[in-house]
């Protein structure tokens, strides 16, 4: 039932009338739409799309920013609100990059997630340790899902699609983000990592 104030006003509502409207507030708006059933498919595609938005969504979570002290921003943390357009935070931004990648055509491929997972198998023995020791001190963990795409996620996976993020939105016109991670040093690894932690 819809809780309405000054309903001959129209002055706010809330709430579901029968399963046709859903009156709520929306960024200080008082909105309207039509009530749509939930539905959870957990379709192949869903479970695509999950995998790499939790995969990313992982990483970013490492990255450190600072509110008040004196220890200084990462410098992930700096380059990304930097470099991201107005009206989109450093998060979204940094996980578009990543997510652009996989689409084509402006929709989702479930070929690209697989091929950049196969990509990041097929790094040089030195490179894959460095994602993968850079990944565990970093405190990321490997994951997979029942649905979709169901292979694990390597926590080092997770570091080389941030890595392809970095990249793909051009966070700086140094090393190692203008170079490509499939390119990369064990020490630009490294570096990657060290842009994770507030100093």
């Amino acid at each position: 039932m819809a809780k309405v104030d000054g309903p001959l006003m129209s002055l706010g509502a809330r709430g579901k009338i029968g399963d046709a409207m859903v009156f709520f507030p929306w960024k200080g708006v008082n909105a309207v739409r039509r009530w749509l059933k939930p539905t959870q498919p957990n379709s192949t595609l869903q479970g695509y799309v999950r995998a790499a938005m939790s995969a990313i969504g992982k990483v970013i979570s490492k990255i450190q920013s600072v509110s008040g002290g004196d220890a200084v921003d990462s410098a992930l943390y700096a380059l990304s609100t930097d470099k991201a357009p107005s009206g989109i935070n450093w998060n979204a931004f940094f996980a578009q990059g990543f997510l652009n990648l996989l689409q084509s055509g402006g929709a989702f491929q479930t070929a690209s997630l697989a091929a950049y997972v196969a990509a990041y198998s097929s790094l040089g023995s030195l490179v894959l340790t460095a994602f993968k020791t850079n990944a565990t001190a970093l405190g990321l963990v490997d994951f997979a899902f029942d649905y979709g795409y169901t292979a694990n996620i390597e926590a080092g996976c997770q570091l080389y699609f941030g890595a392809l993020g970095a990249f793909a939105n051009e966070l700086a016109a140094s090393a190692p983000y203008n170079t490509n991670p499939n390119s990369w040093t064990d020490s630009d690894v490294n570096s990657f990592k060290t842009d994770f932690v507030a100093v």
